[in-house]
């Protein structure tokens, strides 16, 4: 007989039903996650009054915003619970070569789980919290331009990041939310060696935007302990001061401690910013620093698509530890931002630097072989 018998009919039946639910359900498991693709790329032509003793004419790369591409994924676990994962790279666009010490993800790497109700745990290669919440507030992001905090000495525009780390991000509740964060020094019997810990909390609300966070590391850098929290990329290229003793290159840092608040209020088209940290730097041969970073910044759109900046930063610095020295340095910014679309736009910016007791150097060059250096840059930066 050519034809089935009943209970092979329905025991195929029951079998093509199986395969079309495994596949249905494969299918909505796939609609519940996602993996996006993204990145910055960002450059500009430069003209710089003095470095080294002679002006410049030079490509900077990353003048708005470091280059970088990245995978940001998302898996819902259900009842409000997700998998996450960012893997982000930073390149130099004028060379194609990694940055942050040539790693792949060296911008950030992390895997976690987020829930609505009870905040965001994640493992990895991450930003400190004063990074987190108080980046928003200083010239070069409010105000577009290149006027970070003197050697980025607070690590607000995320010069160096955080291996081995655990960040906890509460929820939002009525525009009030905190974080902290533990990086592990990785090493036996040495758990002090080349550790962090900070934290922080934000208020936003409408037009209203405050944070406080604090920060304490012990002996950063590669010195004493290279797989630790802080590594390779604590001591990377000439912009980057502070983080040996300033009479001793050898001698690294053996306490890094910080505190700082920001504030922000956006009138219609007028947004103001103000910014405070205070950062102390004890180093292994018993000399330190102590400097106070002060930001004031503002922009005003002057329509929807032409947005102008403007800034003024001084900080202040006193060495101890039998150094007398009390440097300081000021700092002007002026920018404006032409946006073409969502994701392009092109800018011109100028910097003015003027150091007293200390060489001018501006972030991403090389220093100046005086007190001053002016900065002239146009560019364009697009996002995908």
């Amino acid at each position: 007989m050519n034809s089935k018998s009943p209970n092979a009919v329905l025991r195929r039946g029951a079998a093509l039903a199986s395969l079309a639910a495994l596949l249905f359900g494969a299918q909505a498991a796939h609609a519940q996650s996602s993996v996006t693709l993204y990145g910055i790329i960002s450059t500009g032509v430069g003209w710089v009054s003095n470095v080294g003793g002679s002006s410049s004419v030079q490509m900077i790369a990353g003048t708005m915003q470091n280059n970088r591409w990245g995978l940001r994924g998302v898996e819902d676990l259900g009842g409000g619970l997700n998998a996450i994962f960012v893997l982000e790279n930073g390149f130099d666009i004028t060379n194609g070569k990694f940055q942050q010490g040539g790693r792949m993800f060296g911008r950030q790497a992390y895997v976690g789980l987020s829930d609505k109700s009870w905040g965001t745990v994640t493992l990895g290669r991450q930003y400190d919290i004063p990074f987190d919440y108080l980046d928003r507030f200083e010239a070069p992001v409010a105000a577009l331009g290149l006027s970070a905090h003197i050697g980025d000495n607070d690590n607000l525009f995320g010069s160096y990041r955080y291996n081995n780390s655990i960040k906890y991000q509460s929820p939002t509740l009525n525009g009030l939310r905190g974080s902290v964060m533990y990086a592990m020094s990785n090493a036996a019997g040495q758990w002090a060696v080349n550790r962090s810990v900070s934290a922080g909390v934000a208020y936003d609300n409408g037009p209203l935007k405050l944070a406080l966070v604090g920060l304490n590391t012990n002996y950063p850098g590669p010195t004493l302990n290279p797989n630790g929290a802080v590594t390779d990329d604590y001591v990377g290229p000439p912009f980057l001061l502070f983080h040996t003793s300033p009479i001793n290159r050898n001698a690294g840092v053996s306490r890094q401690r910080e505190f700082g608040g920001g504030a922000q209020y956006t009138f219609s088209k007028l947004r103001l910013t103000g910014l405070v940290t205070d950062v102390r730097y004890d180093y292994l041969d018993h000399t330190s620093l102590h400097l106070d970073n002060f930001d004031v910044n503002a922009t005003y759109d002057i329509t929807p698509f032409l947005v102008l900046g403007a800034a003024y930063v001084y900080t202040k610095g006193q060495y101890g530890g039998g150094i007398d020295a009390a440097p300081h340095w000021n700092m002007g910014q002026i920018s404006i931002n032409y946006l073409l679309s969502k994701r392009t736009n092109v800018y011109v910016f100028t910097n003015y630097q003027r150091a007293t007791d200390a060489k001018a150097v501006t972030y991403l060059l090389a220093p100046s072989s005086n007190g001053s250096q002016t900065v002239v840059v146009a560019g364009i930066r697009h996002l995908f």
